[in-house]
């Protein structure tokens, strides 16, 4: 059978995800689909090794097929990417995976286009990308398992540690990088067995405005903590969970085991943590609006305080003013893309309009000024990680899956009022500023109005349809048919 050509164009194929190679089962059905499609399209025996780079590629294309057909994978084909042997290699995947791209295009089974390098200043690289034929597709359609069946491999390394040009590098174990383990090895299993998901959505998949595509599914829920700069004393926040990569007005809408979920932030809580390094606590003290600079040129308040705070986080993370700039810029043309309403008309954003406005925070912020241009960001985030880590491990042990978004939490609504007391409580264990005093935190959405129209957490299993009536009441958000059912699903196969 001669492969037909089915090109891509650039738009189609930015709207991708990364090959992840610790896609796993154990499941019989799933092994036996993988062992149907080798007996089938393979000539010769593939030794065990390779079985299981065809195993991990195949599964990883189902998964993103059976969220959204139209997404491709991005795969590195330079064989130095991939490191056998590396504890952020659990299954030990080697280059032998750009061998087993290339069979699987030969026998028509997957498309690949092939990534390129732009070296001119400025210039644009793409990795290759692959996706699966209809020979492909015509297997995943037979598949007898239920996709839950596929998760990330259990010996996932949750614990990262990162040099200062951004590349894992091993470590040797410790008693605390043992305890941080179990924490999120714990947390880990708990998300595993939770079904997370937007309620929204009549596809299982959000697009960003890049073509980016981020699959909202049950196997995207690994989170794992990264360090920076050769240290475990910097950096250390939580990443991972397809959550984190969606936009607010999406995670609007996440629930939870078929619960509503809030979400929970600290407003400013940088500058929060500069000022309790000096022994002020920020609102008791100074109080307002950590972000509330007057520089008319920005034209609307909103877009001020956005400035104002993407100006405050790239000065304690930047140690020149050119540096600091050119983040912000960068930063405030990221989120443009998502937000194309945020950036008035008439602005543009020059040096010397950010020099204002950083000359505003530091006439706003004369106690910690020092601490601008100074890379203390990189220590700030450490001591946030650990506030978070303190609430995760909390909400762990109650068997209730609270989920990050670095200095914001969102967690079903019967547990807001507790998660905002744990907020405090561990913010004030970290900094030895006293948390009897409201610090900062508040809720997305006003939790006693909440309360006063009577939510009733019973209301579900009684009267699933009034059940519904409240919530779109508290969240105005829709539960779609595609939402429902992949609930039900789950709770089966959990059960």
């Amino acid at each position: 059978m001669v492969k037909s050509s089915v090109e891509k164009t650039a738009e189609e194929l930015e709207h991708s995800k990364p090959l992840d190679v610790h896609t796993w089962s154990e499941h019989k059905e799933v092994n036996q689909f993988v062992d149907q499609i080798h007996e089938q399209h393979f000539s010769t025996r593939l030794s065990n090794i390779r079985k299981k780079h065809l195993k991990v590629i195949l599964l990883d294309l189902y998964v993103a097929w059976l969220g959204d057909p139209t997404l491709c994978i991005s795969v590195h084909l330079n064989v130095n990417r991939y490191r056998a042997g590396s504890r952020y290699n659990s299954l030990n995947i080697s280059k032998t995976t750009r061998e087993v791209i290339y069979t699987l295009e030969q026998v028509d089974l997957i498309f690949l286009k092939k990534g390129y390098i732009d070296r001119e200043e400025g210039g644009k690289s793409r990795v290759a990308r692959i996706w699966p034929t209809e020979d492909l597709i015509e297997h995943f359609s037979k598949a007898r398992f239920s996709h839950f069946e596929i998760q990330i491999h259990e010996d996932r390394e949750p614990i990262v540690l990162r040099n200062a040009t951004k590349q894992n590098i091993p470590y040797e174990d410790t008693k605390e990088t043992q305890r941080m383990r179990e924490v999120l090895r714990s947390y880990n299993e708990l998300l595993r067995r939770s079904h997370i998901d937007c309620s929204h959505l009549d596809q299982p998949y959000v697009v960003k405005s890049n073509g980016a595509g981020i699959n909202i599914n049950q196997q995207d829920k690994f989170v794992c903590r990264i360090f920076n700069n050769s240290s475990f004393q910097q950096g250390g926040r939580f990443y991972g969970g397809w959550w984190q990569r969606i936009s607010s007005e999406h995670r609007l809408h996440i629930m939870i085991n078929g619960i509503r979920t809030l979400e929970v932030d600290y407003s400013g809580l940088h500058p929060a943590l500069l000022y309790a390094k000096k022994g002020v606590h920020y609102a008791a003290e100074i109080g307002g609006d950590a972000y509330a600079i007057d520089v008319p040129e920005l034209e609307t308040k909103e877009f001020s305080r956005w400035v104002a705070k993407q100006m405050f986080l790239s000065v304690i993370n930047a140690d020149t003013e050119t540096k600091a700039f050119r983040a912000l810029i960068k930063n405030t043309t990221e989120e443009k893309k998502d937000n194309p309403d945020l950036v008035p008309s008439g602005v543009r954003l020059r040096f010397p309009l950010l020099r204002k406005v950083l000359q505003q925070l530091r006439e706003r912020h004369p106690l910690i000024e020092d601490m601008f241009l100074s890379g203390a960001g990189i220590d700030l985030q450490y001591i946030d990680s650990q506030i978070t880590e303190k609430i995760i491990e909390h909400f762990t042990s109650l068997d209730v899956p609270v989920l990050s978004i670095h200095d914001s939490y969102v967690i079903p609504v019967e547990y807001v009022e507790e998660l905002h007391s744990a907020m405090h409580i561990f913010f004030g264990e970290l900094t030895q500023i006293s948390h009897e005093e409201d610090v900062f935190g508040h809720t997305t959405y006003d939790w006693a109005a909440i309360k006063q129209i009577g939510y009733n957490f019973e209301l579900e299993d009684e009267d699933p349809a009034a059940h519904d009536e409240l919530l779109s009441k508290i969240m105005e958000a829709p539960v779609t048919q595609r939402y429902r059912d992949d609930l039900k699903l789950f709770r089966e196969w959990i059960e």
